[in-house]
């Protein structure tokens, strides 16, 4: 069964424990504070489990300031390895406006290295396709 949880009234977060896979729905517009509160809960909810697949969907919080970007990219996503255990695999859902149709088709890859793989994509099926299909390589590695 599904856990949900809402964070203020600004993200949702539904871990998916049968599936390894925590997925984070933005609900509306974010203040800088709010982004890095959203991203801190979804680590707090992914830590016990150390679910290392998230669906982050942010059709509706929109595009974040420069800063919020760096602050995800340079200080929160190289957090994730070490408190989760292993290569943390993100799927940024968005909106079909923000990818090429190339993009949309196969995750537009954002970041690829040791610690972190995220993608982004403007399909949910083929989101959760992908995290799918990283979760079973590793369970086959």
């Amino acid at each position: 069964m599904p856990t949900v949880t809402t964070v203020a009234d600004f993200v949702e977060l539904t871990l998916r424990e049968d599936l390894g896979t925590l997925l984070g729905r933005w609900l509306r517009q974010v203040s800088t504070d709010e982004v890095r509160q959203g991203y801190e809960a979804t680590l707090r909810a992914a830590a016990p489990q150390r679910v290392r697949y998230w669906l982050l969907d942010l059709r509706r919080r929109g595009t974040i300031s420069e800063d919020s970007t760096q602050w995800v990219l340079s200080t929160f996503l190289p957090r994730l390895t070490p408190l989760l255990g292993g290569r943390v695999y993100l799927a940024f859902l968005m909106s079909p406006a923000h990818l090429s149709n190339v993009d949309q088709e196969n995750g537009a890859p954002l970041v690829s290295n040791a610690d972190c793989h995220v993608r982004l994509f403007s399909d949910e099926g083929l989101a959760t396709e992908w995290l799918a299909r990283r979760r079973a390589h590793e369970n086959n590695a």
